[in-house]
């Protein structure tokens, strides 16, 4: 139950990533920047590359990639820079007489675990014309937007987004018949099948977890008939 519970909770993250990209992008807009298509290109190896923000201003072009939080492992981090690379050097070729300024930014100034490990890949980086940012929380508004007023709205809204938060991660819904838990255990079918099979198999102890959790089978079923979930 513990990947269904994650499910929950992981797509909520998403949805508030996705909002936070949003609301930037309108803000961006409203500090006198142009909005340019995200949709910035593909790599070397033809995978079409998407960026969270990219605008321009006088004879810059900004790159803004935009995490929630700094909290990857050594693998991921790794991974995470080199596609923040491969997007500002795409820019760089694409606009060869534009300035790139390129920012990777941790709206959560709370964790910064691969802090280190980011500002030496930006400084190993020596290329003419670009101009590589790591930021965490309001400094990003101080050094490349010089506006801290759109910083000071957004805490008011995480703020209360944080306690929003806190809450539905102790409220878990209901297993049998919310919606939340129709669609995670759709996509615990789609990604994890053998713990989904375990789910639903003739094991007592799986038929036992059912009967609590799911005691008019209800969810159950939807997904048990539901071809392609």
């Amino acid at each position: 139950m513990a990947q269904v519970i994650q499910n929950v909770t992981q797509s909520r993250e998403i949805k508030f990533g996705d909002f936070m990209e949003d609301i930037i992008t309108k803000y961006i807009k409203k500090m006198g920047y142009r909005n340019i298509n995200k949709s910035i290109g593909t790599d070397e190896n033809g995978d079409a590359l998407s960026a969270d923000q990219v605008f321009i201003k006088d004879n810059t072009v900004y790159l803004i990639e935009q995490k929630i939080r700094d909290d990857h492992d050594s693998t991921k981090k790794r991974g995470q820079y080199q596609n923040f690379r491969k997007k500002y050097i795409l820019l760089k070729n694409k606009f060869p007489d534009k300035e790139i300024n390129a920012s990777m930014w941790f709206i959560d100034d709370s964790l910064v675990k691969n802090k280190n490990y980011y500002l030496s890949e930006a400084r190993n980086e020596n290329i003419d014309r670009i101009k590589l940012n790591v930021f965490y929380g309001s400094s990003i508004f101080k050094e490349l937007f010089h506006n801290t007023l759109v910083w000071d709205e957004l805490t008011e809204y995480l703020s209360v987004n944080k306690t929003d938060r806190t809450k539905e991660t102790l409220l878990i819904p209901d297993f049998d018949t919310s919606p939340e838990m129709l669609e995670a255990l759709k996509n615990l079918k789609r990604t994890k099948l053998k713990l989904y099979n375990k789910l639903i198999s003739d094991n007592p102890t799986y038929i036992q977890l059912r009967k609590e959790l799911f005691p008019t089978s209800y969810n159950i079923d939807i997904v048990k008939n539901c071809k392609g979930s």
